[in-house]
């Protein structure tokens, strides 16, 4: 048997020594192993013994036995490993967010656009409010007010979003601001208001430069420039416009498109067109009806007043004395009269008078009463004048609760015939 060669005590194995005598199979000490091992080699056959003569025995008192000092020895827990250490393979890196991919498309002129789109909707609104239409036809003003709204909601709606970074409404924006270039820059132009046909323009282009994609500074400030002169120009009109007439008036106009020109008041005089005449303003917070839509309800009509806050009216309607197939006024009292019956079932006369005499044909013939007109008691006054060939008939109606307030008790007496 080689000397070399030593067995685990542990595990078995008939292994070479080696270094901190630790087994290669189970990692454990092989010491004990190595004692045996060395013990074996003096033990080998065939080596040969030397003579040995016989003594008598002598009693050595040997040195008690110094304590060796323990010998260390590792345990598999603290063994290190001999095989190289793995290269573990690193995480990769998490997928960026949406809102990290999304502002690595941005660019610094995204959230001024984003600013610029709020601004706007407040702007927006207010011209629907306080720019008056020239048109009263119904389906524009109702084109005009879903226009108004859906573009108030969409510019909210984008500013924010791109005043946060994301660009996920950008193709919703280049369709809004196209779609509302021609839009609101087509009823613009045909009810001809160049000068805000041309806001509109330059206002949406500017803003397609800002909010999409990364313009250069150039056109970005092309864009901007653009933007601001649009805002300008609006500003410096609402600044005129309140100028000649305050805001709350034009307020009222533009909530009644059949309203026109500025508010009249008290004791103002209105001249006649069809015919020479002048009528006094009874109380403020008049407007003049736009003729084409008073002469709708009756083509005789010259002029209708309006006082949108209480729903009060005073008109005057002029017709030939042949058309009236009457032969004093008393007698085209009555043909009134009848008529106020045929268009209001319920009404009641309250009164009546003239100015004649039994020799002599009254000038002026006046009646009241009352009836329900659109679901709401009112009172009405009617007052009419021959003067030469002319009928000249003036009438005020008004809500019960409205016509004292508003002078309306003989203000249709108050027309002078010329």
């Amino acid at each position: 048997m080689d000397a070399t060669w030593i067995n685990c005590p542990h595990c078995g194995l008939k292994h070479r020594p080696r270094a901190q005598a630790l087994c290669p199979r189970c990692g454990r000490t092989s010491a004990a192993g190595r004692e045996t091992a060395a013990v074996a080699a003096s033990s080998v056959p065939n080596a040969p013994v030397a003579p040995v003569a016989r003594v008598a025995p002598v009693r050595v008192h040997a040195p008690a036995p110094v304590a060796r000092a323990q010998e260390y020895v590792p345990t598999v827990e603290y063994i290190p490993s001999l095989e190289p250490t793995p290269v573990t393979d690193r995480t990769p890196d998490s997928e960026p967010t949406p809102q990290a991919a999304a502002s690595s498309g941005t660019s610094a002129a995204l959230p001024l656009g984003g600013a610029i789109l709020l601004l706007n909707a407040v702007l927006h609104l207010f011209e629907f409010l306080f720019l008056p239409a020239f048109s009263t036809d119904a389906s524009l003003r109702a084109a005009q007010l879903a226009g108004t709204l859906v573009g108030v909601g969409l510019d909210t709606l984008l500013g924010i979003s791109f005043l946060q970074g994301s660009i996920r409404f950008r193709t919703l924006a280049f369709v809004r601001l196209v779609i509302g270039m021609f839009l609101f820059g087509g009823m613009s132009l045909y009810q001809a208001q160049y000068l805000f046909t041309l806001v509109v323009v330059a206002f949406s282009c500017g803003v397609l430069v800002l909010v999409w994609g990364k313009p250069s500074s150039f056109l970005a400030g092309a864009g901007l420039t653009a933007v601001l002169l649009g805002v300008g120009v609006e500003v410096i009109g609402f600044t005129r416009l309140a100028a000649t007439q305050s805001l709350s008036e034009r307020l009222k106009i533009s909530l009644r498109p059949d309203l026109e020109g500025r508010q009249l008041g008290v004791d103002e005089s209105i001249v006649g067109v069809r015919h020479p005449y002048t009528l006094r303003v009874p109380s403020d917070g008049w407007f003049r009806r736009k003729a084409d839509m008073a002469r709708l309800s009756e083509a005789h009509i010259d002029l209708w007043l309006s006082q949108p806050d209480h729903g009060a009216h005073l008109t005057v309607s002029v017709r030939g004395w042949s058309e009236v197939q009457a032969e004093d006024l008393r007698e085209a009292r009555e043909l009134e009269l009848g008529n106020l019956r045929a268009q209001y079932p319920d009404f009641q006369e309250t009164d009546s008078s003239d100015n004649g005499t039994a020799l002599e044909a009254p000038s002026v013939a006046t009646l009241s009463g009352s009836a329900t007109r659109n679901g709401r008691p009112s009172l009405f006054e009617v007052s009419l004048y021959r003067t030469g060939d002319k009928l000249l008939r003036v009438m005020a109606f008004a809500p019960t609760q409205a016509f004292e307030p508003l002078h309306l008790a003989g203000a249709t007496t108050g027309l002078q015939p010329d």
